[in-house]
């Protein structure tokens, strides 16, 4: 074999090796690639505290987010009071502050917090459906039976002689704070001492549900995610429905809040896009409240 044939065979052999290294080495990149754009999509964690009273609406938002992105991941605490959980969140041992009624947005601003306010939800006076089937509560009846003077359903129009059994949260708590400064009677009212008082969220709904003749200041979530076990009188004549909300006719709401750092991670912004989302405010409405994303 001459060896101007040998050199042109070994040039063709040494292109062919190159090629095959390059098309290796391609495949590894897109691999690489594929791995870090898949890598991109999942968001970051995202941790909540906050006020128990917020607290069932986000879970139902987290819930359905979570749903909805693949690999997404919501946690949640067990609760912190004002303060705490705004210190928590500055401290970065959280990444979503909830928050309610009394919020200084405007000095939470001012240190570079977001404050997102995501809806109205009804305070309702709940009661356990399968024994009570009065629909309607005058305002001034309602300050009778918180006081203890009135204690059987019948004398309300209910057709039992039923005793009432009322259920309060912590005179601290939002929807006690509410219902007396938006029902006059109630502003003063002196709670029956014969009342349950429970202090979570969860343990009036609890109460509510399981507790022949039970009436308890509560929250439209609890009563929409009650699974119809509990629920919410009209006051005055106007049902706690979204369009009376908004309309200004029903008179006892709280405002819901998410607060974040300035400097708060991609997960958290996607979260907050989707609360804000046409997705995000059909969970809100779903779960009895208002959207109102600002």
């Amino acid at each position: 074999m001459s060896a101007q044939r040998v050199g042109s065979m070994a040039v063709r052999c040494v292109a062919t090796l190159l090629l095959a290294s390059a098309a290796i080495g391609c495949g590894a990149d897109a691999s690489r690639d594929d791995g870090a754009a898949a890598e991109r999509s999942v968001p970051p964690a995202v941790r909540i505290d906050g006020s128990n009273g917020v607290m069932p609406l986000v879970r139902a938002l987290a819930d359905a987010y979570v749903a909805e992105v693949p690999g997404a991941v919501i946690t949640f605490g067990d609760g912190l009071g004002s303060k705490a959980r705004l210190d928590s969140l500055r401290a970065g041992s959280m990444d979503i502050a909830l928050a309610s009624h009394g919020l200084d947005t405007a000095a939470l601003r001012t240190e570079g917090l977001g404050v997102h306010r995501i809806a109205a939800t009804p305070v309702v006076f709940g009661v356990h459906s399968a024994s009570v089937t009065l629909d309607d509560l005058p305002s001034a009846r309602a300050c009778d039976v918180l006081a203890g003077r009135e204690s059987s359903w019948r004398p309300l129009g209910d057709g039992r002689d039923l005793p009432i059994v009322v259920v309060v949260r912590p005179e601290a708590e939002v929807d006690m704070e509410v219902l007396r400064d938006g029902v006059p009677c109630a502003h003063d009212v002196v709670i029956t001492p014969n009342a349950r008082v429970v202090e979570e969220t969860g343990d009036m709904a609890r109460a509510l549900a399981t507790t022949e003749g039970a009436l308890g200041v509560t929250t439209a979530t609890v009563v929409a995610q009650s699974a119809g076990a509990i629920r919410a009188l009209a006051l005055d004549g106007v049902a706690p429905t979204a369009q009376a909300v908004r309309e200004g006719r029903y008179p006892l709401t709280r405002a819901s809040y998410l607060v974040v750092r300035g400097n708060a991670h991609a997960g958290v912004a996607r979260f907050l896009a989707f609360v804000a989302s046409p997705a995000g405010q059909a969970v809100i409405e779903a779960n009895g409240a208002v959207g109102v994303v600002r």
